[in-house]
């Protein structure tokens, strides 16, 4: 009777693991597989200025200054203060579908394109900060966003987000301490300087950087969404990266429609990427995946989410044509 209770146990675990790997391999597939490109834009390569919008979430009112990267947004013949935000973590840049609508009440002439059963906006003239943008097949995230009227001049208005789409083929200069964009099409002279760059996966347009820490090489997933936040990653290394006498600060973070719970703890704890060697500034953990996160970690090309903190006096740099980035400290 043991051995059959063993048997059993141990066929009812090699199914488990059998149909976990099944998923795990199907999530990989599915996160870096290569996504449709249609988003084509001219620009004029002046500096992009970005803000950090602040966020007040929880029971006990936590404040977040660095909630997210935001872009102010102009369109001709508009008084409306518009933005974007900035988020690599999405791979398709989006203007939302309920905002899209408005601009059209208020008398923009916006025509759509239908590809893969997708819709698009067909072409669409903006300034981002003093940027004039020109781009066509912005794709139009349905039933998102918020609705507004002529009159809505005073309240900041986002609609849409900028993915990481905007930064193909593109040397992408992000300088988080001056909070500022800027764009290429070739490195110019001062980029084109630098010595010490690394390689970088971009698969499905994700960014994948390669990091050490504690000792051990990680591939993090660079997600500017993140933004408040310096690593995400599983309750084990979490404990591991912080001090027990640390704060713990528990609240729910916005994603999208959604809210995760998160808990998080500032740390000095130090990690290199590139030539850099910078403090993560903040490690979090998601608290309702702290059962499967053990199992499931191991099988998955994230090491962790790399946020915005880390890089906050620092100058990142993204080379998408060759796939190379480096980090430059001030």
């Amino acid at each position: 009777m043991k051995k059959k209770i063993g048997y059993t146990l141990l066929v009812v675990l090699l199914l488990m693991l059998s149909v976990g790997f099944y998923y795990i391999r199907k999530f990989n597939n599915a996160f870096f597989k290569e996504k449709s490109a249609y988003l084509e834009y001219s620009f004029e390569s002046k500096s992009i200025h970005f803000d950090w919008t602040a966020n007040s979430t929880g029971s006990e009112g936590y404040h977040e200054p660095q909630a997210a990267m935001i872009i102010p947004l102009k369109i001709e013949g508009l008084a409306h203060q518009f933005y974007m935000q900035f988020d690599t973590g999405a791979p398709h840049s989006f203007i939302y579908e309920n905002d899209l609508n408005s601009l059209r009440t208020i008398g923009l002439d916006v025509k759509e394109v239908v590809k893969d059963e997708e819709r698009y906006v067909e072409n669409l003239d903006f300034i981002l900060d003093d940027n004039h943008i020109k781009v066509s097949m912005i794709k139009i995230l349905q039933d998102y966003g918020h609705s507004f009227d002529k009159n809505d001049t005073i309240s900041r208005i986002g609609i849409g987000t900028i993915g990481s789409d905007f930064i193909v083929n593109r040397i992408t200069a992000i300088d988080f301490k001056n909070q500022n964009i800027q764009l290429y099409n070739e490195r110019p002279e001062w980029i084109a300087s630098l010595t010490g760059f690394k390689s970088f996966d971009f698969s499905g347009r994700r960014i994948m950087l390669p990091v050490t820490l504690d000792n051990k090489d990680y591939e993090f997933l660079y997600d500017s969404g993140c933004s408040a936040f310096g690593l995400i990653t599983t309750k084990n290394r979490f404990e591991k990266y912080t001090d027990k006498s640390t704060e713990e600060i528990k609240y729910d973070a916005k994603s999208w429609e959604s809210s995760i719970p998160i808990n998080s703890k500032a740390t000095d704890k130090l990690f290199s990427i590139g030539n850099a060697n910078l403090k993560l500034k903040r490690v979090s953990y998601i608290d309702m995946y702290t059962a499967t996160q053990p199992l499931v970690t191991p099988f998955t090309r994230i090491g962790g989410w790399l946020g915005n903190q880390p890089f906050n006096e620092s100058i990142l740099i993204l080379d998408t044509k060759t796939e190379e980035f480096i980090v430059i400290e001030k």
